[in-house]
């Protein structure tokens, strides 16, 4: 860390040096039709300056004053060199359009998808660090809804899905929570009730102008982001182009016919006479009405015998198993985003930016749970490895009615201001808000008991229970059992605001640019849940409903449904619509549990305040073949976390003390250098290499002082406000080769050294602990000592030009990673043996083939994850949980009507692929070792009509 310190330093001293004759050259660079290109490589000849479009301006600074020949490079043009003439302390314009494509690319007319194929590859070639750039004409023509998705197609990035749709990013592998996410620079809130992981699947896909991966950081940008950072830039109005985009498409999903339907509009344009005043407008509505189906267990074996006696230590038996029907998951993603801007001397701009975005999901989950050691007398049989019977067992049927909305709000307002010598100032001021609201999410369930219950799970992929003696759904066989409604509001604000100045530096043959700035974050954060739990009594009702009756009064069905395409009889159940009528009825039929209620509510419940102070100095230096990046970074966190502190009586009766808040408080300083460096070999090949570092903090849930306990269960839980942060130093090294027919092949290699890396670890109970008389041990995430993780990145993409005929107009883009990691973690496995770090994909990949000819577009991709430990246990390695690896196949295709106009058709999971995990570590078991899971979704897809203009 030193040396890296002493090089950046270095490397910053050697930028603060004085200026000779110089001025600056500013302008636009566009293709034939008048369209802004990003990522044209600007070289002033017989200099070692160079710089890169943004938006279609460009800045150069540094130029020594007379007569300048500047050559403009872009991948799919020839190259365009011009002269102008640049005179001491002021500003040259310089306009150029690129109107000569290569031979190469004219059979494709350099249009189409290749159009953001070649605008995101010129943005990646001249990017200062390691990145990954998905242009907004690429994005839209994949079958990739939601931002999530979109990012899967990423070389080095896989996504963790939910309900069969991306939700959660994993960049090189590591968790969600480890990666930053933002729009046009300004850091995302998230509403997830306890971790700062963001829900891409929020932010539809169509809202981004481009999506900028940064797989390695620069001083500039936010620290907290050991994975990388996910930036998605919003749409700006075009000079001399007004915008008119439409989308309008429905179609349906195979599992339950449910409706599927994507409206979106795009609208923007330059006003006046000189087009200083732009606006740009978006909207998205996107309904999917999803169903599925899944099935999951809890198995008890002899290293992990579920605390439930002698009865099961002596060999491998099923705790729980059950069938899940999802017959609603209806989910309804609205957005609306927008930008003014209002251009200034000098290509300055002020600029208003915000953004509304919400998924509004509605599901029923009803489910059919076979208890095998719900009874205190169970007993198990043991057949086979993987079948037996239990005695004195219980069966339960229960129904979730949930409604989730999830809001993230933007608003942003910032200048860019550049002075005639080469300075340059930027500042903004903004605010990202983020809220979950489940308004009320009910759950009624009835049990029967004294069964015998068989199981068997030797087929991998249908493992199966059956009931031996009693009754699957018969309503009179089973009494009413339980009752709870949650009510969660998560709210999740940051008020941000930096200020950024850079002037131009020279130094014998290094030339450039030295940056600095200050930051700061303020962040504001509530989780406040009220869980009201009901007892058994069943009251006064409109029904004249007993518990006996009552399941019977609800039940309309008089047949047992299936499940899984009729491998499974689900059997009957209740109807929500008269659960949620008769709860409404009668308010007073239930009990409360004022003990559970209380301590479930007080328990989940939690503020966080949390501030980051931040100031940074870097320079950006160009020396022949070389581009140098160091700087460093400081962060100042104070943080202020609220919790409550539970604590029950020895009895479990009663609480020991009064439910009390208690309040925790800390600040810490991180230093974070960095080196970023660029050599190009040559105009189409570059080598780049970093060593950065990086921290990720405490998880909100983890942080908090909080005591938890509840009536019942073995395990307590309680916060850490001592947690430190993780902290990472990051080596990275990739070489990438540009083909002029849009293409590119690369390969890379990365590791990082992690520090405090936190996990969660368990403890017997003590004497002093009022936990009650159920918990026996007591469970707090803690820091570990080191983690480590290194892999590969391999990526390539090429239109296969060089083919005769019509083959020329194929392609491919194919991306493999592949990583390896390990965590100490004390207490695990062989005297605290290795273990993988959690969330943790070790394996992610896409092969996609492309046609794009004439009016004709064609793809079709698969996205490919690696099986990994998505949960690491807190008792015992035994009991972590771990996905399988999941191979899913899309296609989408387009074909041009007319010029502006294009039908187009997407379909997703054409394989028909399942989301598979287990606990445990033998993966013969229930097609995945113990506590099998396997969810079913089936394909679906729309069609629909684009209009661009």
């Amino acid at each position: 860390m030193r040396s890296l310190l002493s090089c950046v330093v270095a490397g910053l001293l050697l930028a603060a040096v004085p200026l000779g004759a110089q001025g600056v050259v500013t302008g636009t660079v566009t293709d034939p039709s008048g369209r802004p290109l990003s990522g044209v490589l600007v070289l002033v000849d017989g200099t070692s300056i160079r710089t890169a479009t943004d938006k279609g301006l460009y800045r150069a600074v540094n130029v020594p004053a007379g007569a300048r020949a500047l050559t403009f490079r872009y991948i799919g043009y020839q190259p365009v060199t011009k002269t102008v003439t640049v005179e001491n302390g002021r500003t040259a314009t310089l306009d150029v359009k690129l109107t000569e494509a290569i031979t190469a690319l004219s059979a494709i007319q350099v249009r189409g998808q290749v159009v953001g194929q070649a605008s995101a590859l010129n943005q990646q070639r001249t990017a200062p660090t390691i990145a990954s750039v998905i242009d907004n004409e690429l994005v839209g023509r994949l079958p990739d809804p939601n931002m999530a998705e979109a990012l899967a197609r990423v070389p080095g990035i896989a996504v963790l899905r939910d309900q069969g749709e991306g939700r959660f990013v994993q960049i090189r592998g590591t968790s969600p929570n480890f990666n930053g996410m933002s729009v046009n620079g300004l850091r995302l809130a998230t509403p997830e009730q306890n971790s700062r992981q963001l829900p891409m699947d929020i932010v539809p896909s169509d809202q981004a102008s481009q999506i900028q991966v940064s797989k390695t950081l620069t001083p500039d940008m936010d620290a907290d982001a050991i994975g990388g950072n996910v930036n998605i830039v919003t749409r700006t109005a075009r000079a001399n182009q007004p915008v008119f985009n439409v989308t309008a498409a429905g179609g349906q999903n195979q599992l339950g016919g449910g409706l599927l339907a994507n409206l979106g509009l795009n609208a923007g344009k330059r006003f006046g006479a000189s087009q200083k005043f732009g606006a740009m407008i978006g909207g998205t509505y996107y309904r999917n009405d999803r169903a599925s189906q899944n099935v999951e267990g809890d198995w008890c074996s002899q290293t992990r015998n579920c605390g439930v006696g002698s009865s099961v230590t002596s060999l491998d038996a099923p705790n729980l198993f059950e069938y899940r029907d999802y017959p609603q998951v209806d989910r309804l993603r609205t957005g609306v985003n927008g930008t003014l801007d209002y251009l200034l001397a000098n290509n300055g701009k002020l600029f208003l930016r915000g953004s509304w975005n919400q998924v509004n999901a509605d599901a029923i989950r009803a489910r059919a749970r076979f208890r095998f050691r719900g009874g205190s007398g169970s007993r198990w049989t043991q057949v086979t490895a993987d079948s037996g019977t239990t005695t004195g067992s219980q069966f339960d049927r229960d129904i979730r009615l949930r409604k989730v909305l999830q809001d993230i709000y933007t608003a942003q307002l910032g200048g860019e201001h550049y002075g005639a010598g080469g300075t340059a100032f930027d500042w903004a001021v903004g605010m990202s808000r983020a809220t979950e609201n489940r308004p009320g999410a009910l759950t009624m369930g009835f049990r029967q008991s004294n069964m015998t219950l068989g199981y068997n799970f030797a087929d991998a992929d249908r493992p199966r229970a059956y009931v031996v003696t009693g009754s699957l759904d018969d309503p009179a066989r089973f009494g009413f059992n339980s009752l709870a409604n949650e009510v969660r509001d998560t709210r999740d604000e940051d008020l941000s605001a930096k200020l950024n100045a850079s002037l131009p530096v020279q130094f014998g043959a290094f030339s450039g640019t030295l940056k600095g700035g200050v930051a700061a974050r303020l962040k504001d954060r509530a989780n406040i849940q009220t869980t009201t739990n009901y007892t058994s009594a069943l009251g006064t009702n409109s029904l004249g409903a007993t518990g006996a009756t009552l399941m019977g009064l609800l039940t309309t069905e008089t047949a047992g449904r299936t499940i899984f395409d009729g491998d499974y009889n689900f059997g009957r159940t209740f109807d929500p619509v008269r659960m949620r009528e008769f709860i409404a009825a009668n308010p007073n039929a239930f009990t409360v549990n004022q003990l559970s209620s209380a301590t479930t509510s007080a328990g989940a419940s939690f503020k966080v305040k949390e501030n980051v102070y931040a100031g940074y100095l870097m320079a950006t230096l160009d020396a022949g073949a070389w581009r140098l990046v160091p700087g460093v970074r400081v962060e100042a966190t104070q943080v202020e976390n609220t919790g409550n502190v539970v604590r029950l009586n020895t009895a479990g009766s009663a609480l020991a003390e009064p439910i009390r808040e208690t309040t925790a408080t800390g600040s810490y300083v991180n230093v974070f250098p960095s080196i970023n460096a660029t050599y190009r070999v040559g105009e189409y090949t570059n080598i780049k290499a970093a060593i950065t570092t990086a921290l990720v903090r405490p998880q909100f849930g983890d942080m908090v002082p909080y005591v938890n306990v509840q009536v019942g269960q073995q395990t307590a839980s309680i916060g850490n406000p001592d947690l430190k942060a993780t902290t990472a130093i990051n080596y990275d090294v990739m070489v990438e080769h540009y083909f002029t027919n849009v293409g590119f092949v690369s390969v890379g290699a990365f590791a990082k050294s992690l520090d405090y890396f936190i996990f969660a670890t368990a403890r017997a109970r003590t004497a002093d602990d009022a936990v009650g008389p159920d918990a026996t041990q007591i469970v707090q995430p803690v820091n570990g000592p080191t983690a480590t993780l290194y892999g590969f990145e391999l990526a390539w993409q090429q239109n296969f030009t060089f083919l005769p005929g019509v083959l020329k107009s194929l392609g491919v883009n194919a991306n493999y990673t592949r990583i390896t990691s390990t965590a100490d973690i004390p207490g695990r496995g062989r005297e605290g043996a290795d273990s993988h770090i959690p969330e943790l994909a070790p394996q992610a990949g896409n092969i996609g083939l492309f046609f794009d000819r004439g009016p004709v577009s064609l793809r079709v991709g698969g996205n490919y994850s690696g099986a990994f430990v998505s949960t690491i246990s807190a008792i015992s390695p035994d009991a972590d949980t771990r996905t399988k690896a999941r191979f899913q196949v899309d296609a989408s295709g387009s074909v041009q009507l007319r010029p502006g106009m294009k039908l187009f058709g997407e379909f997703i999971n054409l394989s028909n692929t399942p989301l598979r995990a287990y606990v445990g570590g033998r993966q013969n078991r229930g097609g995945g070792g113990d506590d099998p899971s396997y969810e079913f979704y089936k394909p679906w897809g729309m069609l629909g009509i684009k209009i661009e203009r």
